[in-house]
């Protein structure tokens, strides 16, 4: 006798889960495997079903009795004729504590032939489970699908909480958060570990329980590790893409209402923005606005600091024809004297050259070497991200002003030494309760936290389920101040300076004001 079974935790209650499995006549047209499907006779608590399926390559086909039990949210199912000698199961769902559903299901069958089925039994077996495994993964993803699509409905969706997609900004970061979780990790080959991290799915690494908005409201957080190391880029962005969309679908099946993808998932996404749309359906974000509202209160709130006159003011955006560096220029184009946006394209720096022109009074430049950039530039930008050094420390001149904005932070973790210029931590906010995700995320205090993950938790206050800030050069100062001022309603503001993990007092704000006077 073959005897299978098979579960899978379904975001969705029972009631809908029932009433998606007793529809059977629509497998059809959602389920691959499902060749045909028709319901011949129908009662109160029964039913008889003919079924064509293809498990596999193994054609079977039958007509079945169904039996409806409500009350235990139970189907099951009897052969009475077809090609196997018996066939037989059932469907059983409980709900779980967090609102999902468990689905299992049993079968059983004989196939019915003489001496053959001794030699093929475990080999129809494995097709059968695979059958109804492909069928719960099928009803998982209709019913996520469903509920997504209702979240602007009238109806009740049931989605809750919010996703920070993220990962080790490093190998030497991701030997931390291994240690984090057992001290005596020794560190193995980097090859192994390397290929380790790229064999591992997306997984939830961390819940925050109760985190809380500035106004009283709570709700939940998940941190999801997203297991790629930056460099993974240059070797398969494919790869990589995949890693991003297992990310978002471990979200979907927690019924999270939003998720930002951090660091290089959003890089990534940029490129197959496509793909993911066509295959996730939970509304993404990759926090840039409000990251880019963090950036620009920072570089007003330092000039003002040093003393230096906006409007008079010569600024540098590196990887200013990127996300976040080109919404800044939007923005400051028409604060600033002078602007020079860096990049790798020329082509795309003349075409933002030109709708930089029109939209602003600062003259616009462009370059496309960094260190020549940021020469006698009273502000810096960078907003390029990158594993490896940008700009050359010794190029900025006294008494300039840094925003490192990059993913890892670039500049203001150097380890050279200027003591005649302000570099700082941009596009970072203070949270209304510590954001604790159980391992260092690469900043210095769990009460600041990167503006791309924040953006997700402020949109899940609002209850906004929406692709926020999605796809290149669409950040409006419109937009920036909307989440503004959203944020600060919910306690995200601008996060005090920090160089590295260091906190940067206005007393010595003073002091490098008049070294660089």
């Amino acid at each position: 006798m073959i005897q299978i079974r098979t579960e899978r935790l379904i975001p969705a209650k029972k009631w809908q889960i029932l009433r998606f499995i007793m529809r059977v006549q629509d497998f059809p047209t959602i389920m691959p495997n499902v060749k045909e499907c028709r319901v011949l006779k129908k009662y109160f608590r029964s039913a008889i079903t003919e079924w064509h399926v293809l498990m596999d390559g193994l054609e079977l086909r039958w007509k079945q009795e169904d039996e409806i039990d409500t009350t235990k949210f139970e189907i099951r199912f009897r052969a009475i004729e077809g090609d196997l000698a018996h066939f037989q199961g059932r469907w059983m769902l409980s709900e779980t504590k967090g609102g999902s559903t468990q689905v299992s299901v049993e079968v059983t069958a004989k196939i019915g032939i003489p001496m053959v089925e001794d030699v093929i039994e475990s080999v129809i077996g494995a097709r059968i489970q695979k059958n109804f495994d492909s069928m719960l993964e099928v009803i998982a993803e209709e019913l996520t699908k469903r509920s997504y699509q209702n979240r602007r409905s009238a109806q009740p969706c049931g989605l809750r909480g919010f996703a920070v997609i993220g990962h080790p900004y490093n190998l030497a970061h991701l030997v931390q958060y291994f240690r984090h979780y057992n001290p005596d990790f020794q560190m193995p080959s980097q090859e192994f570990l390397r290929t380790l991290f790229d064999l591992a799915p997306a997984y939830a690494s961390y819940t925050l329980h109760h985190y809380r908005s500035k106004t009283g409201k709570s709700t939940q957080g998940y941190f999801i590790m997203c297991p790629i190391i930056p460099d993974t880029l240059k070797l398969d962005p494919q790869r990589v893409i995949e890693k991003v969309i297992q990310s978002c679908k471990v979200a979907e099946k927690m019924g999270v209402g939003i998720a930002t993808l951090g660091g290089f998932a959003s890089i990534a996404a940029e490129r197959f923005a496509d793909q993911l749309e066509k295959t996730v359906h939970i509304p993404l974000t990759t926090g840039n606005t409000f990251t880019v509202a963090m950036v620009v209160d920072g570089i007003k709130k330092a000039a003002k600091l040093m003393g230096l006159d906006l409007a008079r003011a010569k600024v540098t955006i590196i990887g200013g024809t990127g996300d976040i560096g080109s919404a800044c220029a939007r923005i400051l184009c028409r604060e600033v004297s002078e602007l020079t946006l860096t990049g790798r394209n020329e082509l795309n720096l003349v075409v933002a050259q030109k709708m930089l022109t029109v939209l602003g009074k600062a003259g616009v430049f462009t370059s496309t070497n960094n260190n020549d950039a940021v020469k006698e530039r009273d502000i810096v930008i960078a907003a390029a991200s990158s594993t490896g050094t940008i700009v050359d420390i010794k190029a900025f001149k006294s008494g300039a002003i840094i925003s490192d904005v990059g993913y890892p932070k670039n500049i203001s973790y150097s380890l050279a030494k200027r003591d005649d210029i302000l570099v700082f931590s941009g596009g970072i906010c203070s949270v209304p309760s510590p954001f604790n995700v159980g391992f260092n995320i690469g900043l210095p205090s769990r009460d600041v936290l990167y503006g791309c993950f924040a953006e997700a938790a402020i949109l899940e206050f609002e209850r906004i389920y929406e692709n926020y800030s999605w796809g290149r050069g669409h950040i409006t100062p419109e937009k920036v101040d909307e989440i503004r001022q959203i944020g600060q309603k919910h306690g995200f503001e601008l996060a005090p300076f920090f160089w590295g993990n260091r906190l940067i007092t206005k007393e010595e704000i003073q002091e490098i004001r008049s070294r660089s006077a």
